[in-house]
């Protein structure tokens, strides 16, 4: 399964934090988009564009596998959709049909002037790696709990104290790309 990313998961401290590895991955351009920096936010967005010469620099990441999917599903958030769309590689100029995430069109408004990655890597990225790490081990102890509530002679006598209301507000959605760039399926972001 693949995903190109065009933000701040073409970093590896980010990935890393998320999904505990860095994929294989090759930079690659999609043509007819444009990036965007998002007001009050450190990620970008990126939507179709019908401009003359449009096409967002990111890069593939190849062989996720389907939990690593669902963490990126579960961080993209309702902002984003998934779309399929053909990525040129780099350096074989090569085609791939992926999916991305991409901003919500109702959501445009948001949209100004031109992301950096430099200025993101400079200024943002040691404390987006840090919530990045705490929004993965808050999943993760969401994925350990689920399904798992205690039964009635199990909480007999105890309170309805931080671990019942844990158990009550945990959950968690999604898949992410798959090859298949025709299978469309909403996002999630914290």
């Amino acid at each position: 399964m693949s995903c190109f990313v065009y933000g701040t998961l073409m970093y590896p401290e980010v990935l890393t934090a998320l999904i505990q590895r860095v994929p294989r991955m090759e930079p690659a351009i999609i043509h007819g988009y444009q990036r965007y920096r998002i007001r009050g936010q450190v990620f970008p967005g990126t939507i179709r564009s019908a401009a003359p010469g449009a096409q967002v620099q990111g890069l593939v990441l190849f062989d996720l596998l389907p939990d690593e999917l669902e963490m990126l599903d579960e961080f993209e958030g309702e902002e984003y959709f998934k779309e399929g769309v053909e990525a040129r590689l780099v350096q074989s100029g090569g085609a791939v049909p992926t999916l991305a995430y991409l901003w919500q069109d109702r959501l445009r408004p948001l949209l100004y002037g031109e992301w950096d990655p430099e200025q993101f890597r400079e200024q943002q990225l040691g404390s987006y790696v840090e919530m990045c790490s705490s929004f993965a081990a808050d999943v993760q102890a969401q994925r350990g709990w689920k399904g798992q509530f205690p039964t009635s002679s199990d909480d007999e006598g105890e309170g309805e104290g931080e671990d019942g209301q844990a158990a009550a507000a945990a959950g968690s959605t999604g898949a992410c790309s798959g090859d298949d760039p025709a299978a469309e399926q909403p996002a999630q972001r914290p």
